[in-house]
């Protein structure tokens, strides 16, 4: 991963994931992988086009991480394929075990400034 990718998912579980609410019915991963790109791109809107080109793979990222740490319940479906479900609980769970680890989100809380700063520096 790239410093402007883990500062977008760092930027995006310390603040908007934490509204994150995803109807309960299974969704294939392309269609998680729409959903999510479109999540990172709104968040990071604010700091502009060079980081915003970015959401893809930010959301990407951030899914695959989710769905490892069980936020998103998988089974195969009848075709062979793999089917998804958001878990609310287990995906809070994952969300507050980021936030306490990340050390670019401890950077950000101890600086109201920093995102601002960093995603300027990262663009530039």
């Amino acid at each position: 991963m790239t410093a402007i990718i883990d500062h977008m998912i760092a930027y995006y579980v310390a603040g908007p994931a934490n509204d994150l609410d995803i109807a309960t019915r299974w969704y294939p991963y392309g269609e998680l992988g729409l959903i999510m790109e479109d999540k990172f791109s709104i968040a990071s809107r604010k700091f502009g086009p060079k980081v915003r080109k970015h959401a893809k793979e930010a959301g990407k990222t951030f899914l695959d991480t989710m769905i490892a740490k069980g936020a998103w319940e998988t089974k195969e479906n009848e075709y062979g394929g793999r089917m998804h479900q958001f878990q609310s609980g287990t995906f809070k769970d994952a969300l507050r075990e980021q936030q306490e680890k990340d050390p670019i989100i401890q950077k950000a809380k101890a600086d109201p400034g920093y995102w601002d700063k960093a995603f300027a520096d990262l663009s530039a």
